[in-house]
């Protein structure tokens, strides 16, 4: 797959072209993206997604926006599909105030098939929508319609909804798989070696944070997954950290991997931050954390 940066160029011609945010790369985005790969085939047409280097948000209101997939990873997830080309179109507040029509000229036109989900927006506030596609010229429009779970959009509020309650058992249903972090190792307090449960801090850059909680996970290191526990929080009961901190505490291992690039899956919330009135009383605890887990993850492969 292709990667190519757009400022105000088209996409190549004759391409069937999936188009939306794709934030979270949830199972409706699979869906949108395996069919557009099918038309492509039946076509015999490239492929290819147009997506966005940042949310709309970000510049229009100037917001340090959290993402459930922020840009790298959804580059090295999209690559895991069938697709020729990736296209991702910087946004600029030039782009925000576009017209949908120039959009559509600026962007679209050499596309043979437009591919996107049955919401979507685009152009300035949002004005274009999957009927101006619909009435195009220049391309036929395939319109996705809504996928539910349980009641619900599957959609990326869900899961951040999702997220920020802790529920991350049930954004793996929406997902297709556990909800992730990856980010460099980074210094810590170092306390939780003095306890004997070491941890590895996580630099979480753009990433949306769960809950603040202990969570069973699992970690990646150089390509090797291990058990882990993790917690999201302040450590109130060993420093009281004023900024949140990811941290995990990795099973049957004693590397040194500050500066490394690792990534923890959540499986299970397994309870609050708690504030300990005596260390002894958080040993105990995380003692039984660690008992949960491992119970946990037997039965998650």
């Amino acid at each position: 797959m292709k990667v190519t940066y757009l400022c105000e160029e088209s996409i190549f011609e004759d391409t069937v072209l999936a188009v939306g945010f794709f934030d979270g790369l949830h199972l409706a985005h699979q869906h949108l993206i395996n069919e557009t790969i099918e038309i492509g085939k039946k076509l015999g047409k490239k492929t290819a997604l147009l997506t966005f280097d940042v949310h709309p948000k970000t510049i229009l209101f100037d917001l340090d926006y959290q993402y459930i997939t922020p840009l790298q990873a959804k580059i090295k997830k999209l690559k895991q599909f069938d697709l020729d080309d990736l296209y991702i179109l910087r946004f600029t507040k030039r782009l925000a105030s576009m017209d949908p029509k120039e959009f559509i000229e600026t962007y679209l036109k050499n596309a043979h098939t437009i591919v996107c989900g049955f919401d979507f927006k685009f152009g300035v506030r949002g004005s274009g929508n999957v009927d101006m596609l619909r009435k195009s010229k220049y391309f036929q429009t395939i319109v996705v319609d809504e996928i539910t779970y349980h009641g619900y959009k599957v959609g990326s509020t869900h899961i951040r909804d999702l997220l920020h309650a802790g529920r991350v058992d049930e954004v793996e249903e929406i997902l297709g798989h556990p909800y992730e972090i990856t980010g460099r190792v980074v210094h810590g307090a170092k306390k939780g070696r003095m306890i004997g449960y070491p941890t590895a801090n996580i630099d979480t850059t753009d990433y949306l944070i769960p809950r603040k909680g202990v969570y069973a996970t699992k970690t990646l290191v150089e390509d090797v997954w291990y058990p882990s526990m993790s917690s999201i929080g302040h450590n109130p009961t060993l420093n009281c950290r004023s900024e949140l901190s990811v941290e995990s505490n990795i099973f049957e291992f004693d590397q040194e991997i500050y500066g490394k690039e690792i990534t923890t899956v959540f499986i299970k919330r397994l309870r609050d931050e708690i504030k300990f009135e005596e260390v002894n009383q958080l040993i105990k605890q995380i003692d039984q954390d660690k008992i949960d887990t491992i119970e946990i993850l037997k039965n998650h492969l």
